[in-house]
């Protein structure tokens, strides 16, 4: 039996869990992802850091959590953990906030460790640290990241998330996106009547929420019943109140909700707004679209991505007055209830593209990639490349495939068919591989049904377009805004735009 159980638990490193008080994305992610495994029969032990009044061992929806150790001291506790139980070890994905656990420097050599790189912190910590610290911390994820980790494969959350890992931090491993699921699909609720802003997420300086404060002054001199609502707590919170009176902002602060209270709020919104600078993937977003609440982003990278404009969305230019015009267009565009119809189903039908389920597939096609590169490197095999993140989307007519051809493919390369054509992206592949790949499933190379590709961003996460029709623009601002917002009582009291 104690051999049987040799190398079979999967081992989740992050700093913080959802019970810590600052935890935020990266603690979602890590912690749907441990559910999910779990829910496959996988071992999965997440090891954390130790906040005050938290157990030091808790078991939690199928797996473990293991606390221990401070913000900082977790790192050097959590490798002196994985040393202990190495031989329990199977796999470990090693999330990194800024500074990674370092943990191929103790696990065992066949050992698959998946890097997960929520964004790259290497302007955050310029501005966020003093000069010398600052030099450290982009040293540890830079450089010495770069040199533990090496040919490891690593897992990004976005595609301008992958171009970072590759351009700043010139990581040379496989990069795979592999974006977070919505905890709000299937939502559904009755709007507010008064144009309403929900945003929902910690209250801290780099999600830039000053300058929504005091856009959203602007905002309601022009339309006075809109409504801002900040649900989450952070160390901004008591700068930002000052920052609403000071400019003369309603702003209704409504701390950290019960989930189920939150979701509620959340479904009642018109809008939800991102000011961040961008550079991750923001489930907020995904969570505000699964809920059928259009997002409103400053067009930088990571928002990008999250925000298909038009359809899910829009993206905005953070100048001058440009978020404040950008809201106001917003809700008065929302303020017809037949395109809010409209908009609520396209944002629906764009996050339902992303569930937890799917983000456990890709991180454990990571795991299964990297286990595959490592035995090979363990029977002499050179690695043919490093550092190619070309993907190529390959198009067969379904006729053209022999039965059976699904045992053929290359794992971690993702196909869906629209049941007349067949396509696949293939993660590091080039032209030369395609007809390797094409041998592999059977296919005769000049068959005229073949297309091949380069994929886009937009391809590594779905189709560019949802639908075959056009995209909401955003409305003008005229000279009399709130008469566009008008609401007048229906039979039963309601209050309804006009």
């Amino acid at each position: 039996m104690r051999r049987a159980a040799r190398g079979s638990s999967v081992v989740v490193l992050n700093w913080r869990d959802r019970r810590h008080p600052a935890a935020g994305g990266a603690e979602l992610y890590c912690e749907r992802l441990a559910r999910e495994l779990a829910r496959r029969g996988r071992t999965v032990v997440l090891v954390t850091s130790r906040p005050s009044g938290t157990p030091a061992r808790e078991s939690l929806d199928g797996y473990t959590v293991r606390r221990m150790g401070t913000w900082w001291s977790v790192y050097p506790l959590a490798l002196l953990w994985l040393l202990r139980h190495r031989p329990s070890v199977g796999a470990v994905i090693d999330s990194q906030n800024g500074v990674p656990f370092f943990s191929p420097l103790v696990v065992g050599r066949r050992t698959p460790v998946v890097l997960l790189v929520h964004h790259v912190h290497q302007d955050l910590f310029t501005r966020a640290l003093r000069p010398h610290a600052a030099r450290l911390a982009r040293w540890l994820e830079g450089p010495a990241s770069r040199r533990v980790y090496r040919r490891r494969t690593v897992v990004v959350l976005s595609p301008s998330a992958r171009t970072q890992v590759r351009r700043r931090l010139r990581f040379d491993g496989a990069v795979r996106v592999v974006p977070t699921g919505a905890d709000t699909l299937g939502l559904r609720g009755e709007r507010a009547a008064a144009p309403r802003i929900v945003v929902v997420g910690r209250l801290t300086a780099y999600k830039r929420l000053d300058s929504l404060v005091g856009a959203m002054a602007v905002v309601q001199r022009r339309l006075p019943d809109a409504e801002l609502h900040l649900v989450g707590e952070g160390p901004a919170r008591r700068e930002l109140e000052a920052s609403a009176a000071s400019a003369g902002a309603r702003v209704v602060f409504r701390g950290r909700l019960p989930d189920a209270e939150r979701d509620a709020l959340l479904s009642t919104a018109w809008l939800t707004v991102s000011t961040s600078d961008g550079g991750d993937w923001a489930v907020s977003l995904v969570e505000a679209n699964a809920a059928g609440v259009p997002t409103l982003a400053r067009r930088v990278s990571g928002l990008r991505d999250v925000v298909r404009h038009g359809e899910t969305g829009w993206l905005v230019d953070d100048s001058g007055d440009g978020l404040a015009e950008g809201i106001t267009r917003a809700l008065l565009t929302l303020g017809d209830p037949a395109v809010a119809a409209t908009l609520g189903e396209r944002a629906r039908a764009w996050a339902a593209r992303f569930s937890w389920a799917r983000t456990a597939d890709g991180v454990q096609e990571a795991l299964d990639a990297e286990r595959v590169r490592l035995e090979r490197r363990s029977h002499g095999h050179r690695e043919r490349r490093t550092g190619n993140d070309l993907v190529v989307v390959l198009g067969v007519a379904q006729s053209s495939l022999p039965e059976g051809w699904e045992s053929s493919r290359r794992t971690g390369d993702v196909w869906v068919s629209d049941g007349s054509t067949v396509r696949g992206l293939l993660s590091g592949a080039d032209e030369g591989d395609v007809g390797a790949i094409l041998a592999r499933l059977g296919v005769q190379p000049d068959d005229p049904s073949i297309s091949v590709l380069v994929a886009r961003h937009a391809d590594l996460l779905g189709s560019r377009l949802l639908v075959d029709e056009p995209g909401v623009d955003l409305v003008e601002v005229g000279e009399r805004t709130s008469a566009r917002l008008e609401t007048r009582p229906d039979e039963r009291g309601a209050r309804h735009a006009a």
